[in-house]
């Protein structure tokens, strides 16, 4: 087995455990109607752990996984997550050496982005209760779960990312 096939199903395996988790656990917690979510800081840690290409991988992969659960348009959540983990790796790869504080607020202005584009982009598809005063609390919120989680989650990441470990140390 290769190890960009490893990752892969590791990657698999963390996105079915995310959407589980989101789906009966986090779903219950509600903080001013919004709800934390996992599978958006699963993109965004990847795009700090592994850079653009693989936060947009993952953030697709984890906004298609969202996108089967909710009742929005299809792959709304997938673009949306596309953009938070390729922001969350352009700006994490752009610094030098990034202090935690500093890699924790690139994850939540990276989740707050992910959740306006959700947004914008769904009221561009004629869903306009999504541009409401509660986006506001929303983004609080998801960027306060964000910054709690995204550290565990990076770590979940590095698991995941450990067999291309040598390989991307080789590109640079």
């Amino acid at each position: 087995m290769t190890p960009l096939s490893k990752t892969v199903i590791r990657y698999g395996l963390l996105i079915i455990t995310a959407a589980i988790l989101q789906r009966g656990l986090l779903s219950q917690i509600r903080i001013d109607g919004a709800v934390p979510d996992v599978l958006l800081v699963l993109a965004v840690a990847a795009g700090i752990v592994g850079g653009t290409d693989r936060g947009a991988t993952v953030g697709f992969s984890s906004g298609l996984a969202l996108d089967l659960m909710i009742t929005t348009p299809f792959g709304l959540a997938a673009i949306a997550y596309l953009a938070a983990g390729m922001v969350a790796g352009v700006l994490e790869t752009s610094l030098v050496r990034s202090a935690r504080w500093l890699t924790i607020a690139i994850a939540a202005v990276s989740a707050v982005l992910g959740v306006v584009v959700f947004a914008l982009f769904g009221t561009l598809l004629g869903r306009s209760d999504l541009l409401d005063r509660q986006l506001v609390s929303t983004c609080l919120v998801v960027a306060a779960s964000t910054a709690i989680l995204v550290l565990p989650v990076m770590r979940v990441c590095r698991w995941a990312d450990r067999d291309l470990d040598h390989l991307r140390t080789s590109l640079r």
